[in-house]
């Protein structure tokens, strides 16, 4: 028997700009989908529902509080006296910004109000609660 009639004569060609074109497809795939995860939560917190939540259309200053009392502002702790200095910080920069405070719904009234007192103080004037949509 003679297999060398039955091999290709021609060797297969190597495209590569079809592979080029799948790899740039993926990168934005995988770039489009972490955009979605930028607005991580450090703490675990379960947010009340409202049939009025929406998203914001800026980035805001998400200010985290968790059951304990516990206080982040973007991922980052600070206390009750250090958030307010960070806040006046932003405040300054920019005057019109937005807060999103998210509270848990089983942090103590009094405390959700002490951050909200505190926020008033520091000069925020556009102030969000987080709530999740029912």
């Amino acid at each position: 028997m003679n297999f060398t009639k039955h091999r290709m004569q021609k060797k297969p060609v190597f495209m590569i700009i079809p592979m080029i074109d799948i790899i740039f497809f993926l990168l934005v795939f995988f770039m489009m989908n972490s955009l979605q995860t930028v607005a991580q939560k450090a703490l675990t917190v379960q947010l009340p529902q409202a049939q009025s939540a929406s998203t914001p259309t800026q980035l805001p200053i998400i200010l985290t509080l968790d059951e304990e009392g516990h206080i982040t502002i973007d991922n980052k702790p600070a206390s009750i006296g250090e958030s307010a200095d960070i806040m006046k910080r932003h405040i300054q920069e920019n005057a019109n910004a937005a807060v999103v405070l998210q509270a848990d719904r089983r942090t103590a009234h009094g405390q959700v109000v002490a951050v909200m007192d505190m926020l008033k103080q520091s000069g925020v004037k556009r102030l969000s609660i987080a709530a999740e949509q029912k």
